[in-house]
């Protein structure tokens, strides 16, 4: 059974998340995840673990002196296969499916290297539960700890589904890549 897809809209778009609850063939039904805009300083605005060594084959990421990602993706074929890796290690919770996050996070259309969403151009950080986004997304975060930042490399199966999300410039071929910095979880 899939879990319920969400848009993490184009800030063009929606100026916030919109989520769309369904399989992979992408119903539109709407339901609204909140964008955090009373970041506390109880919580970061970008990631504060250990950085780790990057895998071979993933996007490279630099990071500005905000945190804010600049990605890079291969010039090779997009994988078929979800895709994680652990780019700066928290020492945070563990996040369980379910639980509410807060998260910065940016996506890429791999064939393309453009960004289709990210919470950094809003400002604030974002906060959902993990089974309102896309299967991908959530996978790219439980199992992950608080302080932590990921690479999801997200095939279509495990993203959008045959028919994409048009609103956001998504092909029901495209493969995605999400950088997410992991901020609390609830």
């Amino acid at each position: 059974m899939r879990r319920s897809l969400a848009l993490l809209a184009v800030p063009a778009l929606l100026l916030s998340l919109a989520a769309c609850a369904g399989d992979a063939g992408g119903s539109t039904d709407a339901a609204t995840p909140s964008s955090s805009s009373s970041a506390t300083a109880d919580v970061p605005l970008r990631a504060s673990g250990e950085p780790q060594s990057p895998q071979a084959g993933f996007p490279t990421v630099e990071l500005d002196a905000d945190g804010r990602p600049t990605v890079t993706v291969p010039d090779a074929t997009a994988p078929t296969e979800l895709g994680v890796e652990t780019l700066i290690k928290g020492d945070g919770a563990t996040v369980q499916a379910g639980d509410t996050v807060t998260v910065q996070y940016q996506g890429v259309i791999w064939n393309t290297g453009e960004i289709f969403d990210e919470s950094w151009s809003r400002g604030a950080p974002a906060t959902f539960s993990t089974d309102q986004v896309i299967t991908g997304f959530a996978d790219g975060m439980i199992g992950q700890t608080v302080g932590s930042q990921t690479v999801v490399v997200i095939p279509p199966a495990d993203g959008y589904g045959e028919t994409g999300q048009p609103q956001a410039g998504i092909s029901g071929t495209d493969t995605l890549v999400f950088v997410i910095d992991i901020l609390a979880v609830s």
